[in-house]
């Protein structure tokens, strides 16, 4: 009976090492997600209703407010005094750049910024869980944004900090908004608490902001310390008289404007549709960048249009790879320029 035993396990030895590895890897992932959701669930929590953005529903969202401890040193808060502006730190939007993977060559290229991400558990893991690279941007008041941004990371996206901004009306952008009324330091202390609630980001773009981004003054402030921190930005236009871009230019801040909202409709036709329009776009221009938002109905959507990109011949890059692709030719333009001999 015993040689019975053995001799069955050595004929099937492959078919029952391969049911034990697809054990374990499931153990794996199965571990990994009760870690993640543990600590949603785990962590005190505050309840308020929010939009997504401008125009979009309200949901009602868990938020954190809390200062993590072992903040850098370059990420400490300002007192209400303005502070002297220490030289520039090297470019951190490039050390932090997902690199894209094999040669694109003069392909195609869009890019994909899911906005409003940490603040619903379900829907921000189910954007985590989708092919890459997509941008990722977190509002810094989510919760356990450490630990799901390097989960994120992890699965190939690039990070951003949605940087939440005064709109018109009376829409909630959240706390620690940049607010046009508030002072120069009040500013800058809500900037440093927003860029210190996480690691690893390239840059930032607005959440809502019609209000703070046609204010030149307080725009002023907060790119000063934009540019120190070598970060890039992405102007979500929430505003037609945004001055984010503009200023940005002239502060030599790497920056660029979305071009599409996927998802103003909630409907994954509409949203297809609208994926339609950027490969137009990238097909004409070479580059096209959206904006989309944690909704089941993009997840889906996204999902559908992803598995359909390699027979279109379109590439999708992360934000940082258009924006270096950008001044790149900036600088060769500028080093042409000087090199031409004086008449």
């Amino acid at each position: 009976m015993k040689q019975a035993g053995t001799a069955f396990f050595w004929t099937y030895r492959k078919e029952a090492l391969s049911l034990a590895g697809l054990f374990l890897l499931g153990m794996g992932f199965g571990a990994t997600w009760i870690f993640y959701d543990n600590n949603f669930k785990n962590t005190s929590k505050t309840e308020t209703s929010l939009a997504f953005e401008e125009g979009h529903n309200i949901i009602e969202v868990e938020i954190s407010d809390t200062i993590p401890e072992n903040i850098p040193e370059d990420l400490g808060y300002p007192s209400e005094k303005k502070q002297k502006m220490p030289p520039d730190i090297t470019e951190m939007w490039k050390s932090n750049a997902v690199k894209v993977a094999g040669h694109v060559g003069g392909k195609p290229q869009v890019t994909i910024v899911i906005d409003d991400l940490g603040v619903v558990k379900k829907l921000t893991l189910g954007i985590i869980g989708l092919e890459g690279p997509l941008t990722l941007s977190f509002l810094p008041y989510g919760k356990n944004l450490r630990e799901i941004t390097r989960l994120a990371a992890s699965n190939g996206h690039e990070l951003m900090v949605h940087l939440p901004m005064e709109p018109q009306g009376d829409k909630n952008p959240g706390p620690h908004a940049l607010r046009v009324a508030a002072t120069d330091g009040k500013n800058l202390q809500d900037l440093y608490f927003n860029l210190s609630q996480f690691e690893g980001y390239v840059g930032l773009n607005n959440h809502m902001g019609s209000a703070f981004t046609e204010d030149r003054a307080g725009l002023n402030i907060i790119l000063d310390e934009v540019k120190r921190r070598g970060l890039l930005v992405l102007d979500s236009r929430t505003s037609r008289r945004s001055l984010l871009a503009e200023l940005a230019t002239d502060k030599n801040i790497p920056n660029m404007t979305r071009d599409f909202f996927l998802d103003n409709v909630q409907d994954v036709d509409y949203i297809l549709g609208q994926l339609g329009k950027l490969e137009e776009m990238a097909k004409k221009r070479g580059h096209a960048i959206a904006i989309g938002h944690p909704y089941k109905e993009t997840i889906e959507a996204l999902t559908v249009w992803r598995a359909t990109l390699k027979e279109k011949g379109i590439v999708l890059v992360p934000l940082s790879h258009i924006m270096k692709k950008k001044y790149d030719k900036i600088l060769l333009a500028k080093g042409k320029q000087q090199a031409q001999p004086s008449h």
